[in-house]
């Protein structure tokens, strides 16, 4: 999966764009530059560390939205949206 298209991935599952998405990750990264944490930390250590925000509930509500299909997920945010 390309690039893009995780950030993407990860955008809608955090009710984000895009661009937001990208901003919130370089936000995060500078912090944690400036504290001394990136260096070391792979991909996938990132992501657990960009997710310790989210609540246990949060973090399983997000986990089943991205099972998904597209379709479903559209429809499942028009709902809740209303």
């Amino acid at each position: 999966m390309k690039l893009r298209d995780q950030l993407a991935e990860a955008a809608l599952g955090r009710r984000r764009s895009l661009n937001s998405e990208i901003v919130a990750r370089l936000e995060e990264s500078v912090r944690m530059s400036q504290r001394g944490q990136l260096e070391g930390l792979g991909v996938g250590q990132m992501e657990m560390q960009f997710n310790q925000e989210l609540s246990y509930d949060e973090d399983s509500l997000v986990r089943r939205f991205r099972l998904l299909q597209e379709r479903q997920q559209r429809a499942l945010l028009v709902l809740l949206a209303r």
